[in-house]
């Protein structure tokens, strides 16, 4: 581990909120993804004989109309909506830093064609595009992660190019460039890794911000669909006004953890935010 990396990890260490939110993220993680070993019921069996019983030794988190187990089914939902943010957030990432770094890097007519698209994309309201890209596509969970990561590239888009714009007039790139360095060796090399910060707290934040639109669209019953289940759709079930008032059980574990996940995840991007920060490496 050098030097920097050991100091960003003390200054991480430091910030007890991140501390806490990595752990409870790492926890909500182990839990969705082992869902399978250690919660011993398939989150898709149907047992029309257990309809609706309330949390008990059996079922821990009770069951749903259809009488599967809502623990290994909350779980196993959970393990979706995670997915879904790390494939629709690595997306935006990778279209957002691509045209951010071309606009930076080379500025001139390609910066102002690529800027004014950003301007262009922007303007439309965020939920009216989902909703709508979402409605064109289909449902399902791979269109999801399509529809989110093709709405989520602009603010990265524009993040990138302000730093690479700072980064390409920094001495050590002209010394390359006088040496006869190429456009792709500054790029790789001088450009991107000094983005790091930027695409790091962009990625924790655009995590939350695409778990919550998989949650909307999922309760609009425009995103994950049956038998697949995700946070979002379980909470589209309260729709219902008897499930709602008499049945909190099917839908409340989904809500919370939701919650959870979205403050654990704000905690860590502060985190890594204050980590990254140059000014932070002098203290």
């Amino acid at each position: 581990m050098s030097s920097v990396t050991a100091m960003r990890w003390q200054k991480f260490r430091k910030h007890r909120p991140a501390m806490a939110g990595l752990l409870i993220f790492g926890l909500i993680s182990l839990l969705c993804l082992c869902s399978g070993w250690l919660f011993h019921a398939d989150p898709n069996a149907i047992d029309l004989e257990a309809t609706l019983q309330a949390p008990g030794k059996l079922h821990w988190l009770g069951t749903d109309q259809t009488g599967r187990d809502m623990l290994a089914r909350t779980f196993a939902a959970g393990r979706v909506s995670l997915m879904v943010g790390v494939l629709s957030v690595s997306l935006a990432l990778l279209i957002g830093t691509f045209l951010g770094a071309l606009a930076g890097y080379f500025g001139g007519w390609i910066d102002n064609l690529i800027m004014r698209f950003v301007d262009m994309v922007m303007t439309f309201p965020p939920i009216i595009v989902l909703m709508t890209l979402a409605a064109v596509l289909g449902p399902g969970t791979e269109k999801t992660i399509v529809v989110i990561g093709l709405l989520s590239w602009p603010l990265i888009c524009r993040l990138v190019r302000a730093r690479i714009l700072t980064i390409r007039e920094m001495e050590y790139v002209a010394a390359a460039r006088t040496l006869g360095a190429g456009h792709t060796y500054l790029l790789l090399r001088h450009c991107l890794p000094n983005t790091m910060d930027v695409l790091v707290v962009s990625f924790s934040l655009g995590f939350v911000s695409a778990i919550m639109a998989e949650a909307g669209l999922s309760f609009l019953g425009l995103g994950v669909q049956l038998p697949d289940a995700s946070w979002g759709s379980l909470i589209s079930i309260a729709r219902e006004a008897s499930v709602l008032q008499q049945n909190p059980w099917i839908w409340l574990p989904s809500g919370i953890l939701i919650v959870l996940t979205a403050l654990s995840v704000n905690f860590i991007g502060d985190g890594l935010r204050q980590s990254f920060d140059p000014k932070s490496l002098k203290e």
